[in-house]
């Protein structure tokens, strides 16, 4: 994985239009401006980090989730050796027993007026 060239390059700081005048009030200000790029810088790398772990816990259960996928397809090729009655059978006994189950239910109707 590359990384583009313009995350690559320095954060520049902002340029004022006017050069400032080397007042100390001047200077007191500059200070506060600079402490605060750094507050901001140092809470954006915050979040980058925590997007990291989440970027990094998703690809791990993506990972989980292919070796889990792939048991399944090596347990469905041992399934799938099951006899062509046998495979009409399991899907024919599905139905009948969803409906089964369902015959006893008792559903109550509702209203809702707008």
């Amino acid at each position: 994985m590359t990384i583009s060239r313009a995350s690559r390059r320095p954060i520049q700081p902002k340029l004022r239009s006017m050069p400032l005048r080397k007042t100390p009030s001047a200077i007191y200000i500059q200070m506060h401006q600079l402490a605060n790029e750094k507050e901001r810088l140092q809470e954006e790398l915050v979040r980058v980090c925590d997007r990291q772990q989440q970027i990094i816990d998703r690809l791990a259960e993506l990972d989980r989730n292919l070796a889990q996928l792939d048991l399944d397809v090596e347990n469905n090729a041992v399934s799938a050796e099951m006899s062509e009655a046998q495979f009409v059978n399991k899907i024919k006994a599905k139905p009948t027993e969803r409906i089964q189950k369902t015959r006893g239910v008792t559903y109550e109707s509702m209203t809702i007026e707008y």
